[in-house]
């Protein structure tokens, strides 16, 4: 996790429009889709990785997230730390009880941040 989150994708991965279910909305608003499981790991990287060097906040909409596997909390981890290394802000809109009981299973509840934020 030391390293910083790379920006460019996985030439390897073309996942169609179902497996890249995550999308981005131009104000800085990333809705992430019900299933992060680890053949998403790619597309969320490859989604999150533009949004490093945005100098307004980013907000991660995880209300619908209703699986997560381990890789997806690790993108999460290094992209927020990114970010706020940089002095830059990432908020969580809404995290489910699927997202935040990972953070907490894996510790890393105080890293994302997602203590502060109201379900």
């Amino acid at each position: 996790m030391t390293e910083p989150l790379a920006t460019d994708s996985d030439p390897t991965a073309s996942p169609d429009r179902e497996s890249a279910a995550v999308t981005a909305a131009a104000d800085a608003s990333i809705a992430l889709p019900a299933d992060l499981d680890i053949e998403q790991a790619a597309a969320l990287k490859a989604l999150l990785a533009p949004h490093l060097d945005r100098p307004e906040p980013v907000t991660l909409d995880a209300r619908e997230v209703s699986r997560i596997h381990t890789a997806a909390v690790q993108l999460f981890c290094m992209f927020c730390s990114d970010r706020r290394s940089a002095g830059r802000e990432t908020r969580w809109s809404t995290p489910s009880p699927a997202l935040r009981s990972a953070a907490a299973l894996l510790g890393v509840t105080t890293l994302l941040q997602l203590s502060r934020e109201h379900a």
